[in-house]
């Protein structure tokens, strides 16, 4: 019997190695202005370049006041970023482009360095700020969310709108998800997780719906889910320039499988010279419609 167990251990740890994934993706946040001057965000971008990902989802305060602002000249001159990336805005977007930080949405001109406003894929709230994009990649469908929840001001009910909330819930209720349809959630939020701010019937509407859900500000990667669970990923995106605690610098890397359709997330550390995919703690998988499994 134990034979067969190891043999069983050793054929499946086999497949998962030979898994290629279908397509891969990234999702950063917290560079501060910060662009390729700054080795870190230099290694995320040749590293997503040179693993072809399909586009890049940033999680806000991509800006920032009173510095020099470098990632603005990088969006400017890589035609590749101008057409794949997917902004939400922060609260150092609005610090930014508005009076401060609290000046809610007026970091919306960020939007204004990318075509997003044009592309015929994205569908923006009536508030200009938020939007549902869908990227359509080999056969599947990736639904970004994208809302605004700055950290300014330190009132919730008021940075974090209910508008906000409905907007997200009349959207999960539009889309009619079918085996190909992959549904992220993304809000830079306050204190760095921002479910605990759902009404019970926005918290069921999202485990229901979502796949993943991602928070930021605190610079910190953290996997909030627990091995096992069910309903979405649930992460923080850490900084990919400014880390703090115990955190790297780093982005996510998502690749998508197939058969069955997964999510596998890993934090890819950006203080290190070479590329190289975590083989534990800072890794975890979504079975889309499925359990959560942490590395």
């Amino acid at each position: 019997m134990s034979k067969i167990y190891y043999l069983i251990i050793i054929l499946t740890t086999l497949s998962c190695y030979a898994k290629e994934p279908v397509f891969s993706f990234a999702v950063f946040s917290d560079n501060h202005g910060e662009g390729t001057e700054q080795i870190e965000f230099k290694r995320m971008a040749d590293w997503i370049e040179a693993n072809k990902f399909s586009f890049v989802i940033g999680n806000g305060d991509h800006v920032q006041a009173k510095t020099k602002n470098n990632f603005i000249d990088f969006l400017k001159n890589n035609d590749w970023w101008h057409r794949n990336f997917y902004p939400t805005i922060a609260d150092n977007e609005n610090g930014y482009y508005g009076k401060n930080q609290a000046d809610w949405g007026s970091g919306v001109k960020l939007f204004d360095l990318t075509d997003i406003k044009s592309r015929k894929n994205v569908e923006f709230n009536e508030n200009g700020v938020e939007y549902h994009a869908v990227i359509s990649e080999k056969g599947l469908n990736i639904h970004f969310i994208s809302l605004h929840y700055p950290d300014q001001p330190d009132i919730d009910s008021i940075a974090f709108k209910e508008s906000s909330k409905e907007y997200m819930v009349d959207i999960l209720k539009s889309i009619d998800k079918k085996e190909n349809d992959i549904i992220i959630i993304g809000a830079h939020s306050r204190l760095g997780y921002w479910l605990d701010k759902l009404n019970i019937e926005q918290k069921k509407i999202v485990n229901d719906k979502a796949d993943l859900v991602i928070s930021s500000t605190t610079h910190v990667f953290h996997i909030f889910s627990e091995n096992g669970d069910a309903g979405p990923l649930v992460l923080n995106t850490g900084s990919i320039t400014r880390p703090r605690l115990w955190s790297s610098p780093g982005f996510l890397m998502i690749d998508v499988y197939k058969d069955p359709m997964e999510l596998e997330v890993s934090y890819i550390d950006c203080s290190k010279k070479e590329f190289k995919r975590p083989e534990l703690y800072f890794k975890a998988s979504k079975i889309i419609n499925g359990r959560i499994t942490r590395f």
